[in-house]
């Protein structure tokens, strides 16, 4: 299931992100690059989540379990690339440096937590997963992350949809682009949501069917990258679509 899933993500977020890098170029505003980054950092994100990579990547470098800690540390800078593109697009110039601050640094605190508690717990016959949470380390690590996962998604599925509903009868594909991407970052949320909750029942003694979480989480955060990618490219097939219709009526006059 892992493998089709973010096999399939890889694949379009190369393109998304080939398209977005080259609208960004000539073009100075902040939110026109980060998500040319977001799209970019996702992909490789996505792309060692492919079950065969992650093994191609720990053969190479010789460190268990290095597919899933790019993965992992990809989804926060992903997030916190995202923040900013919306803050960018939200808030006032005066405000705006210090938005981007906040956001960043509790990036930076969240990496700095979940990396040496990873390389702490990491050893050969373990995996990052919650096939494993009945390691403590494990489970605390994973909770950590996706606690963030949950609360940086409940913040763009916010700001995404009040975006969304300001742009909705003025420029139908950016209200269109931002609402799939309200609904991408919900999605996220109940990855986040639905994982998490293994984690916690499972300490409680009370876990539900692990092969359930195993095939719904990856579905679930599968959507929310396709959902996204979707979404954050409307706009600009809109803003093209707007440039191509100025031409030709330049070229009937």
């Amino acid at each position: 299931m892992d493998g089709i899933v973010f096999g399939t993500c890889t694949v379009a977020g190369v393109v998304v992100t080939a398209l977005c890098t080259r609208r960004a170029l000539g073009n100075p505003r902040v939110s026109t690059w980060s998500i040319a980054i977001a799209f970019g950092v996702c992909t490789v994100g996505v792309l060692f989540a492919v079950p065969v990579v992650a093994a191609v990547a720990e053969d190479a470098t010789g460190i268990t379990n290095i597919g899933k800690l790019v993965a992992h540390v990809c989804a926060i800078l992903w997030c916190g690339a995202l923040q900013v593109t919306m803050v960018d697009l939200a808030y006032r110039p005066e405000f705006l440096k210090s938005a981007m601050f906040q956001r960043g640094f509790a990036a930076i605190v969240e990496l700095a937590i979940m990396v040496p508690l990873f390389l702490a717990t990491n050893r050969p016959g373990i995996e990052f997963t919650t096939a494993h949470v009945d390691d403590p380390k494990i489970a605390a690590y994973l909770l950590i992350y996706l606690s963030y996962v949950l609360i940086t998604c409940g913040e763009l599925s916010f700001m995404c949809g009040r975006t969304a509903r300001r742009n909705w009868g003025i420029r139908p594909w950016s209200g269109a682009g931002f609402a799939l991407s309200s609904m991408a970052a919900a999605l996220g949320m109940a990855y986040a949501f639905c994982k998490g909750s293994y984690i916690i029942f499972f300490t409680l003694d009370d876990p539900w069917p692990l092969k359930i979480e195993e095939i719904v989480s990856p579905a679930l955060s599968g959507m929310a990258v396709l959902f996204l990618f979707a979404g954050l490219t409307l706009p600009m097939v809109g803003a093209l679509r707007q440039r191509l219709r100025q031409k030709k009526a330049l070229a009937a006059d």
